[in-house]
């Protein structure tokens, strides 16, 4: 009964785009009370489109940039060329955030057609002509990605990355065309340009650059000239602010984790509805700071989680488990699977990475985050059902261990014959309970 009542649930989670690959998490599923869930392309549509660009200690639109102007050109090549990704028949290939840059780069072109001919500046030609010497891949940890190319027949290390990481790093800041050295002063109006688009939900990459000929490795990305910031912006999906508060409605707590900055995250889950008045949002940073108990004592009141690592990950999951909590993780992103291995129920959206699909218990088909409610609500389904065929046997056994008593206590014969004893259990239970295995729920 337990295996017909699993095989219904998952033939209408099917229905439902969602596709289970561990039929035990049909029951994981109907037992969640947390939903811990990764912010891009689960939240958000992951489409990032570029907003404003800072440098010159000015704010340009995309359209306003000059790319006769040599500081600008040299942001437009950090941001090609320390970049892996392409555009292929107008599709995006790689990272959001990289392709963006890309298409920041072709609206460019089309707006300073006058100035260059479009084929002098396209990211192939750029790329063919000039050749990346060496390379230290983004990571969630350094939060930064660097690579050496010859510019101008100068070695030169072009970096992007986390604004508040690779403002620590630089020592310069170009503005004009003149190199200054980098001033608390000038710091504090990167920071609070950092902060007004981080305010508007925006994420942030910072760019910056140096000319070098050492050996380039994460104990070499010091020493930088800063040249500016480009702000992007990364939708919520339309279907998620009803997600929540159908999850809310139904006593599921969700949580938002995310790299991005924390100012930018609380942006997005307040619009979203899942920060509200009198929570609370840490940074991985903080986060590494406390100790369990500190965590236990505060993670009921933490809604938003920002520029954490996959460890900080694992900690939140296993704080709620602490506190008798189902928590179910939900991502698309390689960065996320050792949480969702450590969660009770894993959920992988299917246009992320194969290797988090691979890692799930379940897997969004359409990548909807508003499924999850009714998901969720179908496994509290299977549950219930459960729990009724159990209730229905556990009667027929009651009155089987009574009759057995009855009949040593007063040594009579036991009343019923072997197939009796079938047939009771083929009409008065197992048809019942196959028949409770479709009921549905009426109080959830």
């Amino acid at each position: 009964i337990v295996t017909i009542v699993q095989a219904f649930g998952t033939q209408k989670m099917a229905k439902e785009n969602a596709i289970i690959k561990d039929l035990k998490a049909v029951e994981s599923l109907g037992c969640v009370s947390v939903i811990c869930s990764d912010k891009t392309g689960t939240l958000t549509q992951n489409k990032m489109t570029v907003q404003q660009i800072y440098m010159n200690h000015k704010v340009y639109e995309p359209r306003e940039f000059n790319i006769s102007d040599q500081t600008q050109r040299y942001l437009l090549y950090d941001a090609v060329l320390n970049n892996d990704s392409s555009i292929v028949d107008g599709k995006g290939i790689g990272d959001p955030t990289e392709y963006a840059l890309l298409e920041m780069l072709r609206n460019i072109y089309v707006d300073a057609g006058t100035f260059f001919d479009e084929t002098e500046i396209h990211e192939d030609v750029l790329r063919r002509n000039m050749e990346r010497l060496e390379e230290v891949p983004f990571d969630s940890d350094r939060k930064l990605m660097s690579s050496k190319y010859l510019l101008h027949g100068v070695p030169t290390i072009l970096t992007k990355g986390a604004v508040d990481v690779l403002l620590d790093r630089c020592t310069h800041v170009r503005s004009c065309n003149v190199i200054h050295p980098m001033t608390e002063q000038e710091k504090d109006k990167i920071r609070r340009q950092n902060e007004i688009f981080s305010q508007n939900g925006l994420r942030v990459l910072a760019f910056a650059y140096k000319e070098s000929d050492e050996v380039l490795s994460p104990d070499t990305e010091y020493g930088f000239i800063f040249l500016g910031m480009v702000s992007m912006v990364d939708p919520p999906r339309p279907e998620s602010m009803e997600a929540v508060a159908s999850a809310k409605r139904a006593g599921i707590r969700p949580v938002m984790i995310t790299g991005d900055h924390k100012i930018t995250a609380v942006a997005i889950a307040r619009q979203i509805g899942i920060y509200e008045e009198g929570d609370l949002a840490l940074t991985g940073a903080e986060l590494d700071a406390l100790t369990d108990k500190e965590l236990d004592d505060k993670v009921s009141r933490i809604s938003v989680y920002a520029r954490v690592s996959p460890e900080n990950k694992i900690r939140i999951v296993e704080a709620w488990q602490r506190k008798g909590n189902i928590v179910s993780m939900t991502g698309d992103g390689v960065n996320d699977i050792l949480a969702m291995k450590d969660a009770d129920c894993s959920v992988a959206m299917a246009s992320g990475s194969e290797a988090a699909a691979q890692a799930a218990q379940v897997v969004l088909l359409d990548s909807d985050f508003a499924r999850m409610p009714d998901v969720v609500l179908e496994g509290r389904r299977v549950v219930n059902n459960i729990e009724r065929s159990a209730n229905l046997f556990l009667v027929k056994n009651i009155f089987s261990v009574l009759l057995a008593v009855f009949s040593l206590v007063f040594t009579i014969t036991y009343p019923l014959e072997p197939a009796q004893i079938s047939l009771i259990s083929m009409f008065t239970i197992g048809t019942p309970g196959f028949l409770l295995a479709l009921e549905p729920n009426k109080n959830i």
